[in-house]
Parts: structure tokens; sequence; C-alpha cells
């Protein structure tokens, strides 16, 4: 119930600006029920909101975990679907300033697309990493180390996330370059007991910027590179990096009026320590691949979906919808 009401919030949304008539990369990081609270920024563009403009910036990821792993100290266990919702208000201060707020709605539930992505990797020939090995249907979240029982979840949860206050300066303004620096300010205001919130104050800093060619049909890349300290308080604090470098890179071509593919790379660097798990140890590598659907001036559909190239690190699916106004 809680997941076609955050739906139709979504799409009310669309009752109250106009599209942005431009293309931009996938807002969206690392899904994974332990790393989508922290204050990783997703891709962004090298642009700003107009001065004196209102943005609104609406994003969906359904995200399917399925994962489990045991060494001889430490047990893992992911298996569930969260769906989030970001809401991120923007407003241009002047030409070179903008301001944001971000507001997560998270919800975490059981597997109902467990047999859908069964299929849809062996079609494609994938690996489903410890797919496999994991019933279907169900939710639980757990992880123990030496004895210790970290976190043990096996209910639905439904909330609103962490917070975050954003601003943003414009260093490179041109034609055909353009360049970004942000700052994130995340709290916390969601619960972490959950899984809805990461318990921690997080600050990150970003670098956005993007290149687009001239014709009629012009090709955009769009790179970015950034910085997060995460504060003490996580589920995990005593394996908790405080230090964690992200970035991404997006190739975009507009096709036609209509139609704008895209395909996308988003890293971070590890943020957890001193563990033998896939899911936990090492840095997060994920593909998205889709479009923008530019039904009129007025509204834009962005919808692709993401894989894990490191599998079990982030979600093995997440299925991504969007949508960008201004006003």
């Amino acid at each position: 119930m809680a997941r076609w009401f955050c739906l139709f919030v979504f799409c009310l949304s669309t009752l109250f600006g106009i599209a942005q008539s431009d293309v931009r990369p996938f807002e969206s990081h690392n899904q994974s029920p332990l790393i989508h609270s922290f204050g990783l920024l997703s891709a962004e563009s090298g642009l700003l909101t107009a001065k004196n403009k209102f943005q609104l910036i609406s994003t969906i990821n359904l995200a399917s975990n399925s994962t489990n792993a045991q060494t001889p100290n430490e047990i893992v266990y992911f298996d569930g679907e969260m769906f989030r919702l970001d809401l991120d208000l923007r407003y241009g201060l002047s030409e070179n300033f903008e301001i944001g707020l971000n507001i997560p709605i998270v919800k975490h539930s059981s597997g109902f697309m467990d047999s859908s992505i069964d299929g849809f990797h062996s079609f494609l020939g994938l690996s489903g990493g410890a797919r496999a090995g994991t019933p279907q249907g169900e939710i639980w979240y757990a992880y123990i180390q030496d004895e210790n029982s970290y976190f043990n979840i096996y209910e639905d949860s439904f909330g609103v996330g962490d917070l975050s206050l954003r601003l943003a300066y414009q260093l490179i303004r041109a034609k055909r370059h353009n360049l970004a620096f942000r700052t994130n300010l995340k709290f916390n205001t969601g619960k972490k007991e959950n899984l809805i919130g990461s318990g921690t104050f997080d600050l990150s800093f970003q670098l956005s910027g993007q290149t687009k060619s001239i014709g009629e049909r012009p090709v955009y890349f769009f790179y970015s590179l950034g910085y997060l300290n995460i504060g003490k308080g996580s589920l995990l604090d005593e394996i908790q990096v405080h230090h964690v470098m992200f970035g991404s890179l997006a190739l975009a071509v507009r096709a036609n009026k209509w139609l704008a593919p895209k395909m996308q790379f988003d890293y971070h660097s590890r943020i957890f320590k001193n563990s033998q798990t896939q899911e936990l140890s090492g840095y997060g590598l994920q593909f998205l691949l889709g479009s923008d659907f530019i039904l009129s001036k007025k509204f834009i559909l962005t919808a692709g979906f993401s894989e894990d190239v490191k599998i079990n690190n982030s979600p093995d699916f997440v299925f991504h919808l969007g949508m960008n106004y201004t006003f």
C-alpha cells in the first residue's frame, strides 16, 4: 500500500511544473540496504537551476537485494526489495548559486520481483551471483560477526529517510562545457534500526561536469568525482570506513526530439573494512542503461535499470524511473 501511495505522490508532482528540456544523467547511486542511506551523491549534470526558478527532481529506485555469504567469523544475509522515492527540491539563488533539499521515502519489503529477475538474467546470460541460493519472496536482512548480531530484520518497514541540505556553485558555464561544485549535508533523521536511515551525519563534496557536441543529434558526456565523510553512529560503526571517494561516467545521445538513450557507470570506494565477504568488502561498481522519453516540452520521463558490475556489493537489479521539472 505504501509503495502505491509513493507512486501516486510521484506522479501527482507532474501537475506542478514544467520539464527540463535538457538531457541529464541517471539520478541514482548504490541502493544496497546498508549503503543507500549514506551521503553518496547521485550523478549530476554540470548545470544549476536557473535564477529565481524552482526545480523538482522526483526519482524512484526499486532495488532487488538477494545475496548471502558465510566465512569462519561472519554471516551476511540480504534478501528483500527496497522502494526508494527521492523528492529533490532546488532553487536558483542567482546565476551561479543553487540551494536544495532532498527528502527520501523508503520502504523495505519481501521480494515479489525475484522470479522475473531470474528470468531476465537467464535470458541475457547474466550471472545472478548468490541469488540462486536465496529463497524467493521473503525479507530478511542480517549480519553477524564474531557471534555478535549487528542487526536481524525480517519485517517490512516504511518511513522518511535521512534529509539532506545542498548548495551548489557554477564554476564553468559555456556553450559546450559546464562544471559545477556541489556540497551536501545529510542528517540522521531516518531510523537506522530498520535501515531507513544510516544513523550518521555525512558531509560530501562533488565536482560534476558535462560536454555536448554540436549537431541535430548531440552527444552528451557527463562526469563527476566526489568525496564523502561518514560520521559516527552507523549500525556497523566498528567496521565503518569514514572517508569514501565516488564518481560516475555517463553518455547520452539525443537520437531525435522524442528519445535520448543513455548509459552510465557509478563507482564508490569501500565503505566497510575488516570483512571477508563480497557484500561488505571492497568498492562498488554498477552499470545503468535506459533513456529519456521526451513526450513534450512539459513532460520528460526517464526510465532504465542497473546491474551490479561488482557482484553482491550493490543490488543485482534496480528499476529506475525519474521525472525532472522547473517552475
